[in-house]
């Protein structure tokens, strides 16, 4: 049975299903990256097995002096020769060069000899090896032998007895792999759904071979057309390489990418994508990790979907990462002959122009992305909502039950709801996420998938010892009391705690951005909202973290954020930036001044800590109280990309506080720009208008009303623009608007009957969705 070329789709039923999704990204204009040729990726693939094959007594050597036996996922043989077997089998079944057979078939009968090194001690220790060690250990690569295999199997590669000996090894493999039941849609069970797939297809008669097509097919269909359980950037990567691989051992690749679930994961990781040229890392990942797996899956998608933005995606990577003058990775060169196998040259790549939007919903994705463009040097945020969710439950609690993950969602995922994973502009990156692990389940107190290792609100039952410094009255002496460190005060084992998250608002203007997402707590008894603002004249974002007791308690709050070196720091105020990630050096033009405006009852402190495998610092700002049953509290963070050569004074200097009342009920901050000034204002507590249950609408103007400075209005979010002639602003679910008590807008009465109290049908107010508008401080009009 021979593999299909990846031919044209059309997608009607796709652009009908998902229609909304296809308007996410935007005709372009702007001149497309250069793609790569198909025959560049073969190339590569070629002069790799190449390398490798002129230095296999090199290889060899250093893998048996780097052997060990104590390592703990058991044997391992050589890497990258099953890799280099496919290409040259695939080269062959190409171009007909004998001697690739040879080098191949050499690879496929005489793969299980390295298993002498593996001594007898260390058998013993494994019950997985009772029937002996398994040629292909590696549920990662098995299917790459049998692939081999069944390239060159029908071409007169193999004598009957040399069949004989691959197809046992390919059993004796199908049994060990079996022996670890892993099942629902993720990449460990895509892998395994991917071998078997190869091995019903490559071995003709074997008395197990209908136990491999059940398996294959009870596998499988958890993955085909299904969500991914996973959140995670590496293990996405994963998922969707082995799926593609699983749909070409089963000629079907076509109809694969017909499911509305992948066409939905083609667009959602595009619109992921940062000025690195990256998917960001969030979940269980590393930086810049596993860019080969997204590179030929955006090469397949955007062959079969005839997209130029998903060829954009594949360009991109490509050209970032890959070293065509330095072809030594079989590795990767097994990638990108796959590459060159489902790629489509006729695709031309266009960078797409959509800005900041969700990603791609608020039930399977929840992400948010802020950005101001898709260059190198645009200005990018990623906001990750992600909660374990509801779906997958029998696959999650299998999960649970078997394999040690307290630190983690059974979604490779993190505690890591609410947070910043990536934040770019100029360039530089000026927050990251946190990593993936030191060491196995994890690291250190949870290192590096609890709450603190990310940017965002920390909360903890009881009350953080403050102490006091030196002259303050905290306590009855005027003395230095020491208090606690934050950090050892919420430091944990790291166990995961299952929360939920909701979208509340998403709104994207011309002038700014804005959301609003709320993680709810509901054993620990709160809720917390995220609401950010990106203000993109001057380019920078506001952060409203917004606390609500759900019931009377002591809690402290932390508001945390990140960093590599602090360059620079004054009152309430910090300039930073990353300089590095591990080894990677990283461009520093572009600096983040964070800085906290609201002061009151808050303490701040910068502390060292251990994150992403290197030493950084953590910037907090902390509260801590006795809570009243449904009390708000916040917090306000400016962050302020600026270039390293401009004094981060200049910024804080335009940075105020705006008057809020009723005091306590909501936050906002104005910000000083050219001739005028920026305004934002957001409620806390989006319940606080609702006083009646026995008619509708149950709120009234009066119960919602909130001042913003010189503006009022009920609504839950204000942004405006004012210098002296006037200005312009974006209110949202609000019922009336007013500048200095005149009102600017305000909605109709309409019929509201059907009253609880059995009372008459009157009138009552709806709530406009938003209202933006301008206005005039001229004669006539506002004062």
């Amino acid at each position: 049975m021979r593999r299909r070329p990846c031919s044209q789709i059309i997608g009607c039923l796709l652009f009908i299903c998902l229609g909304g999704l296809v308007a996410r990204t935007a005709d372009v204009s702007s001149p497309p990256v250069k793609p790569v040729p198909l025959k560049e990726y073969l190339e590569y693939a070629r002069k790799s097995a190449d390398y490798y094959w002129d230095n296999y007594d090199a290889v060899i050597t250093r893998w048996r002096e780097g052997f060990d036996a104590d390592y703990v996922f058991g044997y391992r043989p050589p890497g990258g020769l099953l890799e280099m077997s496919v290409i040259y089998a695939t080269l062959y079944e190409k171009e007909g060069i004998k001697e690739y057979a040879d080098r191949a078939k050499q690879v496929l009968l005489t793969y299980g000899n390295f298993r002498e090194m593996y001594p007898e001690y260390a058998i013993r220790r494994r019950v997985d090896y009772a029937e002996g060690i398994p040629v292909l250990p590696d549920f990662f690569t098995v299917m790459r032998y049998i692939r081999a295999y069944d390239i060159l199997n029908g071409m007169d590669v193999f004598s009957p007895e040399e069949k004989k000996d691959i197809e046992d090894t390919i059993a004796f493999s199908m049994r060990y792999l079996l022996r670890t039941q892993e099942w629902g849609p993720m990449n460990r069970t895509a892998l395994r759904a991917e071998s078997l797939a190869w091995a019903v297809r490559a071995v003709d008669n074997h008395p197990d071979k209908p136990t491999w097509e059940m398996l294959r097919k009870s596998l499988g269909d958890d993955n085909w057309g299904n969500w991914e359980i996973e959140d995670a950037t590496i293990y996405h990567g994963v998922w969707l390489y082995a799926l593609c691989g699983y749909s070409y051992a089963l000629d079907q690749m076509e109809a694969l990418f017909k499911t509305p679930e992948m066409y939905y994961y083609a667009h959602y990781f595009l619109n992921l994508m940062s000025p690195d040229g990256m998917i960001p890392d969030f979940g269980d990942a590393h930086w810049q990790a596993n860019w080969q797996h997204y590179l030929v899956y955006f090469e397949t998608a955007a062959a079969l979907y005839r997209d130029p933005h998903l060829k954009w995606a594949a360009s991109v990577i490509a050209r970032k990462f890959v070293d065509f003058d330095n072809p030594i990775s079989t590795g990767l060169g097994f990638i990108l002959l796959d590459c060159s196998l489902w790629g489509d040259d006729a695709v031309s790549p266009a960078e797409p122009e959509s800005g900041s939007m969700e990603v791609m919903e608020d039930v399977q994705g929840k992400k948010i992305v802020f950005r101001s463009g898709w260059k190198t040097d645009s200005t990018y945020m990623l906001l990750n909502y992600r909660d374990e969710g509801d779906g997958g439950l029998n696959f999650r609690d299998y999960l649970r039950d078997t394999i040690p993950v307290e630190e983690e969602k059974m979604t490779h995922g993190h505690a890591d709801e609410n947070s910043i994973a990536l934040l770019m502009a100029g360039g530089s990156v000026l927050l990251h996420d946190g990593g993936y692990r030191d060491y196995m389940p994890s690291g250190p107190v949870g290192a590096f998938r609890q709450d603190y290792f990310h940017n965002r609100l920390c909360v903890r039952p009881d009350k953080i010892f403050f102490g006091q410094k030196e002259g303050e009255y905290r306590y009855s002496v005027r003395d230095a009391v020491p208090g606690q460190n934050l950090l050892d005060f919420l430091y944990n084992a790291g166990s995961y705690r299952i929360i939920r998250t909701q979208k509340v608002d998403f709104l994207s203007f011309d002038d700014f951005d804005y959301s609003r997402t709320r993680l709810i707590d509901d054993k620990m008894g709160y809720e917390w909202d995220r609401v950010i603002t990106y203000i993109k004249d001057p380019g920078l974002f506001v952060v409203f973290d917004i606390f609500k007791a759900r019931k009377e308690d002591y809690y402290t709050l932390a508001n945390l954020w990140h960093t590599r070196t602090i360059k620079a720091r004054g009152e309430h105020w910090y300039d930073t930036v990353y300089d590095r990630i591990r080894n990677q050096e990283l461009k520093t033009d572009t600096h983040l001044l964070i800085h906290f405006p609201q002061t009151h009852f808050k303490e701040e402190g910068v502390l060292p800590e251990k994150r992403h495998y290197q030493d950084e610092w953590l910037i907090h700002q902390t509260t801590a109280q006795h809570f009243e049953l449904g009390e708000t509290q916040g917090f306000i963070t400016v962050l302020i990309p600026h270039p390293a050569d401009e004094s981060p004074e200049k910024q804080i200097g335009r940075i105020h506080l705006l008057p809020v009342g009723p005091d306590g009920k909501g936050m906002g901050v104005r910000i000083e720009n050219g001739d005028g000034e920026i305004l934002v204002g957001v409620k806390n507590d989006l319940r606080m208008d609702m006083i009646r249950d026995w008619r509708r609408p149950r709120y009234t103007f009066d119960a919602g009303r909130m001042d913003y400075g010189d503006f009022t209005t009920n609504g839950d979010f204000l942004f405006a623009e004012v210098n002296g002639e006037g200005g312009r602003y974006t209110c949202v679910n609000m019922t009336k608007i007013l500048y200095r008590d005149t009102v600017l807008h305000a909605a109709k009465e309409a019929l509201f009957g059907l009253a609880f109290d059995a009372s008459p049908d009157t009138g009552g107010i709806g709530k406009l969705r938003y209202w933006r508008d301008t206005f005039s401080l001229k004669k006539g009009s506002a004062k």
